[in-house]
């Protein structure tokens, strides 16, 4: 009991769980594994498969990337916290300054742990946004500096080469413009990795949230003052509607966090026997009557070819609903600049391995396209070709592949730049 008091009091001081409950924070306790290491002993190695969070219980350690220190963090940091979003390999090793006493949790435990608790998760989400915008300020002020460096550098250089030889000013133009393309190429590997369209994604609804609510108070103090019954009545169904927005916009900023919680998180529901073509029909249409909400005036021809005999399949219906929400959302996005705008969703069978049937469903569109050097990153966490405002956390289709995996198919897509592009998800019969 001792020993959990004091875990407990320690992740009391753990900016991450500020706010927590008690019981939620002895729940986590008793998940935590205890670790020890000596100075320069290495605790995570850069490459290595992330899968825990670390608190630092005692001592110090340091983040590093080779020789190059990136951070230094005492008792009560926590590092490996990207570990909770995705599994993506660990981008830095982190060594033992001195002889440090660490804690450990799984994504599995942690998020065993917060599953019933979404307000406690909301809360932690948005200390991870926070932390992730700070380090994106850190290395931007970084690349900045190293910038400077790096024109000092040119100059420098510059100088000496036209005191050798006019002759190699050619050169030296060509290696000052290859120098900025590395420059700004590099700043903007570096923003990829860090930043996310999370706070942007969660802003949105917390704006119409805010909006809304300060409409609403406005409208109370109307309708108080108001001596007219039928003017009572209009400012009433008018506070009932922003009231009902509110709730929506809620419901939606609660999602957001859900889905990107999701990417690492199991499956809650069921598999069951399910007609696929009713599915995709409603999907279909819940898709474009999205994007219309969200861009006035925006007309699509959506082509259904729906095969009428199709066999009832396994799938989560809950699961399959969100790929095929999200792909079909990518598909009416790609057109949403063309006059002659089409989306076309197919059904059917086909042969896969060993002779066996599987269902496919294809999301055919005459959108833009994908370009040939982004091919490879389609399926990559957190990658998205969409412009920052513009509501993705580049989760979507990340998620989707691995729900389709995980119901034992496969996705797939052909794309030419310009042409349109074809997503095929692929499921046993």
């Amino acid at each position: 009991m001792e020993h959990t008091n004091e875990i407990t009091g320690l992740l009391k001081e753990v900016e991450l769980f500020q706010k927590t409950p008690e019981a939620v924070l002895r729940n986590l306790a008793s998940h935590l594994a205890h670790h020890s290491y000596q100075p320069d002993q290495l605790i995570i190695r850069k490459g290595d498969d992330g899968n825990s969070l670390f608190v630092i219980a005692s001592g110090s350690i340091k983040v590093h990337d080779g020789e190059q220190v990136v951070a230094m963090m005492q008792k009560g940091n926590f590092f490996g916290e990207i570990s909770l979003l995705d599994a993506a390999p660990r981008s830095m090793s982190v060594s033992a300054v001195e002889k440090a006493e660490l804690y450990s949790i799984s994504r599995e435990d942690f998020y065993k742990v917060f599953k019933d608790h979404p307000e406690v998760t909301q809360r932690i989400v948005s200390t991870l946004t926070r932390r992730l915008r700070n380090q994106n300020e850190s290395i931007i002020q970084q690349l900045r500096m190293r910038e400077e460096e790096l024109s000092a550098l040119v100059d420098e250089r510059t100088a000496e080469l036209k005191q050798k030889n006019t002759e190699l000013e050619e050169t030296l133009d060509h290696l000052k413009s290859t120098q900025a393309q590395l420059v700004q190429q590099e700043k903007l590997a570096s923003l990829g990795q860090l930043t996310s369209g999370i706070a942007h994604e969660l802003q949105n609804p917390l704006n119409f949230v805010t909006n809304f609510s300060s409409l609403t108070v406005e409208l109370v103090d109307e309708i108080m003052s108001s001596q007219e019954a039928e003017e009572k009545q209009e400012i009433a169904d008018t506070i009932k509607q922003n009231l009902e927005k509110i709730n929506h916009h809620s419901k939606r900023a609660g999602g957001i966090v859900k889905g990107m919680l999701e990417h690492t998180r199991s499956g809650k529901g069921e598999k069951a026997l399910t007609a696929i073509n009713p599915l995709c029909d409603r999907i279909a249409d819940l898709a474009l009557q999205t994007i219309k909400a969200n861009a006035p005036g925006f007309e699509c021809n959506l082509v259904k070819s729906l095969d009428k005999n199709l066999p009832e399949i396994q799938v989560i219906p809950q699961e399959l609903s969100r790929v095929l929400l999200n792909v079909l959302g990518n598909a009416f996005y790609a057109v949403k600049e063309k006059p002659d705008a089409r989306v076309e969703l197919i059904t059917g069978l086909a042969e896969g391995a060993q002779g066996k049937q599987k269902l496919e469903i294809k999301i055919c569109d005459n959108g833009t396209g994908i370009a040939e050097g982004i091919k490879p990153k389609i399926f990559d966490p957190f990658f998205t070709t969409k412009p920052t405002g513009f509501g993705s956390t580049g989760l979507g289709l990340s998620i989707s592949f691995d729900i389709v995996k995980a119901h034992g198919g496969e996705m797939r897509f052909e794309s030419k730049e310009g042409a349109g592009s074809t997503f095929v998800i692929s499921l046993p019969v």
